[in-house]
């Protein structure tokens, strides 16, 4: 990997206590993201979880969130993120013909708990010795605990690692990633990867994709992307898609942590709210709020140290996801340019689904 031929950012040996080490660019512009922070935080009353919120840039940051979320990844209660992992060998095999026959390289965007990045690695380097994979997290805390676990299970050559913790929903880094592969890579095709339904918790879903499509994506590529689907859009449905959520300890410890992770409130975990609506013709959505039950204003202090009025009945959006429809999700990839060549679908419990799919750009 001839990462000292790229000039900036700079890359640097991450070095683990009592672990491994491996390569690692430089973080992206932290100061802008954090002004982003501020921004969203910022934002006016709203009492549908509309305005305040912390979005996927932000909401696995820190170590408490990071560990937070792997425990969300492996509860029972939380029944898709669990199903996700555990069917995923499977389900990758399903597809894995739809691969190009030449050797590519791994870009994962988006590791979570590295568990599926192991299934294929472990694959991908039969076919080729040389495998480079780059993780892209947001979140150097969850980053880093995927690639410490994967070079630890998989003895993985720590010199053909090169973790990346840049969001990866800014058009900046999308633009420098690619810049990266091609220095890197050359012609050698990449596998990208958006797994454990990431896609459904970013506002606009269609603008992250069809971003990744125009200036990630070069035709002899794939981006093999993970969803959470409904067979259908109703109001019952959407119960029992909040329910999912009501259920799990694990997930109300992870956005208990995300509000303390960016805020100096004291978190009444009964001001925790899920809220479900119908996204028509596209999805069941749910949101993850924090109200305001105090009956008074609450002054939010910053890490930056500005103060956010918090008014009684406004509520900050912790978390976003969604399930979508076969028509929704459709509409989705056409609208993002992207084309499937493989997929499969496996059931999570009554009439909702993971959808796995193998993409290319449109027109390749």
């Amino acid at each position: 990997m001839a990462v000292g031929e790229i000039a900036a950012p700079a890359v640097r040996t991450r070095v683990e206590p009592d672990g491994p080490a491996w390569l690692e660019l430089g973080p992206d512009d932290r100061a802008a993201r954090f002004m982003r922070l501020v921004s969203d935080l910022n934002r006016g009353f709203d009492d549908e979880a509309n305005g305040k919120r912390i979005t996927t840039g932000h909401a696995y940051s820190g170590a408490e969130t990071a560990v937070a979320w792997t425990s969300v990844c492996r509860d029972p209660f939380c029944g898709a993120p669990r199903q996700s992992v555990e069917s995923f060998a499977r389900r990758w095999q399903g597809l894995r013909a739809s691969m190009p026959d030449e050797p590519c390289h791994y870009v994962s965007l988006g590791p979570g708990d590295g568990r599926k990045d192991g299934v294929l690695l472990e694959d991908l380097s039969r076919a080729n010795a040389d495998l480079c994979y780059l993780p892209v997290d947001a979140s150097e805390e969850l980053l880093h605990l995927a690639v410490r676990g994967l070079i630890r299970g998989l003895s993985l050559p720590t010199d053909r690692v090169l973790s990346l913790p840049w969001d990866f929903a800014i058009t900046e880094n999308v633009a420098c990633l690619r810049r990266l592969l091609d220095e890197l890579f050359g012609p050698t095709p990449v596998l990208f990867s958006l797994l454990g339904n990431t896609l459904a918790h970013f506002d606009d879903d269609v603008a992250v994709l069809r971003r990744f499509a125009r200036e990630l994506l070069r035709p002899g590529d794939r981006l093999l992307l993970e969803a959470e689907v409904t067979m259908a859009l109703d109001d019952d449905l959407v119960v029992n898609a909040v329910a999912e959520y009501e259920h799990s300890t694990a997930f109300g410890e992870y956005v208990a942590a995300v509000l303390r992770t960016h805020t100096d409130l004291m978190v009444d975990h009964d001001a925790v709210e899920l809220l479900g609506a119908v996204d028509a013709g596209r999805a069941l959505v749910v949101k993850t709020a924090y109200r305001n039950r105090t009956g008074s204003d609450v002054r939010i202090a910053l890490p930056n140290n500005t103060a956010v009025c918090f008014a009684p009945d406004d509520t900050i959006r912790l978390a976003l996801t969604r399930k979508y429809s076969p028509e929704g999700l459709s509409s989705l990839l056409h609208e993002a340019g992207l084309t499937v060549t493989a997929d499969s679908c496996t059931g999570t419990g009554g009439p909702f689904g993971l959808a796995l799919m193998m993409l290319a750009v449109a027109d390749c």
